[in-house]
């Protein structure tokens, strides 16, 4: 069973760690594109939004509570220096 939940564990690594660097690569495309208080730049980040909400939820209902609150801890970390990281 132990290697089951690694098993597990590291395909959620895997495929959570692609899709936010998916999620990063369009959120500079529309950086680029599009001026912050352009609509179309709004709508973009809502939607990028609403998709890494929804790939969180996804996960809840597949993953351990456990393992999803350690995932969201890091979404968070990741998101506070990325906007530090950006307001240098």
């Amino acid at each position: 069973m132990q290697t089951k939940t690694k098993n597990m564990e590291e395909a959620f690594d895997e495929y959570y760690g692609k899709i936010r660097e998916s999620i990063k690569g369009i959120n500079e495309i529309i950086k680029i594109n599009f001026l912050e208080n352009n609509i179309y730049h709004k709508l973009s980040m809502d939607n990028l939004n609403a998709l890494n909400d929804n790939v969180i939820e996804l996960f809840k209902h597949v993953y351990s509570p456990r393992l999803v609150r350690m995932k969201l801890r890091e979404i968070q970390y990741d998101e506070q220096e990325a906007q530090e990281t950006y307001l240098e």
